[in-house]
C-alpha cells in the first residue's frame, strides 16, 4: 500500500467559519456537534480518480456541503452509508466550487473522487431549523498529480455469476477486466504486469492467514484460512487454476495485495497471437477472477493495473453491500 502524502486540517467554531489551524483547545472543545475527519485508514491513494473517504458527524438535521479548489467542480460525492449502496449526492457547480445539502444525516461516510491534481477544502456546516449555519467544520486535502499512465480504466465484463451490489455472506461474484491502452511506450516483450487490488470495509476485516499457501496447486492443504478471511481474491492463472492474492497485513479496514498477472505465462509462452500484438502496439492486460465474501459488510474493490515501481493505470472501483 502506498503512503498518502494529504494535509488534514479540521475546525468547529460556532457561527463563524474561521478555520484554527492549530487545533487549540477551543477547536477540540466544539467538535461534538459537528466534524469532518479524513480516513486515511480507508484510503488507498490521494490521487486523482482513486476515491478518498471522509466521516461526517453532527446532530443537526441539514448540513451544508462544499468544495472549493481548481478542479473541484468535476469531484464526485457519494454518501456511503455501511448497510446500503453509495448514493452520489446532488451538488452544484457555482464559480468553480460544488454545493450541496443533506438532510437527517447524523453520521456517514463521504466518498469523494477527484478528477485533477490540487488542494482542495471541503467544508461541512450545520444548519438551524431557519437555514442558519450554527457550526463549521473543514478538511483540506491534498490531491497528487497522477504518474504517466500506460493504460485507461479497466473496464468491467462478465465471469462466473458476475457482479453485483448487493450479495450474501457467503457468495462469490465474478469480474473479467481489460484495461485499453492509453500510452503504449513499446515496452521489452516478456515485461509482466499486474492486478493490484484493494478490499475497504470501514466496519473491518479478518484475515485467516497467509493465502499465498493455497497457490501451490495441493488441493489438501487445510481450508480454514480461506473461510476465515472476510474478502477472498482469487484469479484465474491461465491454466485453469486459480491464483488467491495474499494480503499485505492480517486484517483491518484496508487489505491491498499484487494479483494474477498480465500477460499469464501460458499467454507468454504458448500466444503467437500475444506476440503479435505486443509488436504492434496493440496488446491490452486482461484478467478474469472473483470476490468471495464470508463476512457481512459494505466493501469497495479498488483495482488497477501495476508495474513494480506501482499503478499503470486508473482504478476500477467497484462495490457491493453483504447481508
Amino acid at each position: 500500500m502506498v503512503l498518502l502524502s494529504l494535509v488534514l486540517v479540521t475546525a468547529v467554531l460556532p457561527g463563524t467559519g474561521i478555520l484554527d489551524l492549530f487545533g487549540g483547545e477551543g477547536a477540540h472543545a466544539a467538535q461534538d456537534g459537528i466534524q469532518l475527519t479524513l480516513r486515511e485508514d480507508l484510503t488507498v491513494r490521494a490521487e486523482a480518480y482513486w476515491p478518498v473517504f471522509m466521516e461526517l458527524t453532527s446532530d443537526s438535521d441539514a448540513i451544508a456541503l462544499s468544495i472549493d479548489g481548481d478542479g473541484a467542480a468535476e469531484a464526485e460525492v457519494r454518501l456511503f452509508p455501511l448497510d446500503a449502496p453509495s448514493e452520489r449526492l446532488d451538488m452544484n457547480e457555482d464559480k468553480g466550487s460544488l454545493t450541496g445539502l443533506l438532510h437527517e444525516v447524523s453520521s456517514g461516510l463521504l466518498m469523494v473522487t477527484f478528477t485533477a491534481a490540487g488542494i482542495y477544502e471541503v467544508v461541512a456546516e450545520a444548519l438551524d431549523a431557519e437555514g442558519r449555519q450554527t457550526e463549521q467544520t473543514a478538511v483540506t486535502i491534498m490531491i497528487n498529480e497522477s504518474v504517466p499512465r500506460l493504460f485507461g480504466e479497466p473496464s468491467l465484463g462478465p465471469w462466473g455469476e458476475g457482479w453485483s451490489n448487493e450479495a450474501e455472506a457467503g457468495s462469490e461474484l465474478g469480474f473479467a477486466l481489460s484495461a485499453p491502452i492509453e500510452q503504449w511506450e513499446g515496452a521489452d516483450w516478456g515485461t509482466y504486469y499486474n492486478w493490484t487490488i484493494s478490499v475497504i470495509c470501514p466496519t473491518g476485516m479478518n484475515v485467516g492467514g497467509d493465502l499465498s499457501a493455497y497457490n501451490s496447486g495441493d488441493l489438501r492443504i487445510d481450508r480454514s484460512a480461506l473461510n476465515s478471511t472476510s474478502a477472498v481474491s482469487a484469479w484465474e492463472n491461465g491454466f485453469n487454476t486459480v491464483f488467491y492474492t495474499a494480503w499485505e497485513g492480517e486484517g483491518g479496514n484496508l487489505l491491498s495485495g499484487t494479483a494474477a498477472m498480465t500477460p499469464n505465462a501460458k499467454e507468454l509462452t504458448m500466444g503467437a497471437g500475444t506476440y503479435d500484438e505486443w509488436a504492434k502496439g496493440s496488446w491490452s492486460p486482461s484478467g478474469a477472477g472473483t470476490l468471495k465474501f464470508n463476512h457481512p459488510g459494505h466493501y469497495v474493490a479498488v483495482i488497477s493495473v501495476s508495474d513494480p515501481d506501482g499503478p499503470v493505470s486508473r482504478p476500477l472501483v467497484l462495490e457491493t453491500t453483504v447481508a
